[in-house]
């Protein structure tokens, strides 16, 4: 398992998306990182992620990716100073020999180590389609009011319906819809939710 710290160096599908202050911020912030428009006109937030995410922050929860690309690059001096940290099971070596066994991907297994850690989290898909499958098939046979995903995978159509589907589902999700996406957007996304979260608690 990987782990990194801080110490360490209602839905609104048919008209206009749900907004606020916070969001038009990092919205805005995500364009000017990018330079992609466009990009920022494809996130969807639903009305109690950053609300989630803030009490993660808030109560020392986990945020957890599915590759260690997107857990390198999460800005920790942005994690606060209640033990909130970022976990990526994807290389641990029981996910692997898991995978293995069951002839599934490790992404699969480690969605199931994410789910498994105490407390409230953030799943973070930035690369692997199945990781979102995977939440969705738990969600339909447990509850998961502690749980938020945040979803930009990249891909063709079989990638754009997961993302539907997740914004379809009663989580709390944050995602980047259609053919956007990837490893940089993922972690230019998170990164610039939680400098708007640090921003707003700074007196």
């Amino acid at each position: 398992m990987y782990r990194k710290d801080a110490g360490e160096n209602g839905r609104h599908r048919a008209g206009m998306p749900y907004m606020n202050p916070g969001i038009n911020n990092i919205v805005k912030n995500l364009e000017e990182t990018t330079n992609d428009r466009a990009l920022a006109q494809s996130i969807y937030f639903g009305p109690t992620a950053l609300t989630h995410i803030k009490r993660l922050l808030e109560m020392g929860g986990s945020i957890i990716t599915d590759t260690i690309l997107v857990a390198n690059d999460v800005d920790t001096s942005l994690l606060g100073s209640n033990g909130a940290k970022v976990l990526c099971f994807i290389d641990d070596p029981q996910v692997v020999t898991l995978a293995e066994q069951r002839h599934v991907t490790r992404a699969e297994v480690a969605v199931d180590y994410g789910l498994a850690v105490p407390g409230i989290k953030l799943m973070v898909v930035g690369s692997a389609p199945a990781a979102i499958n995977r939440v969705l098939q738990r969600r339909q046979r447990e509850p998961m009011s502690d749980v938020c995903v945040l979803a930009a995978p990249t891909g063709f159509a079989s990638v754009v319906q997961l993302k539907e589907r997740l914004m379809d589902s009663d989580l709390a999700s944050i995602v980047v819809r259609g053919k956007k996406g990837g490893v940089p957007t993922t972690t230019a996304l998170l990164n610039a939710i939680l400098r708007e979260i640090a921003l707003e608690n700074t007196p």
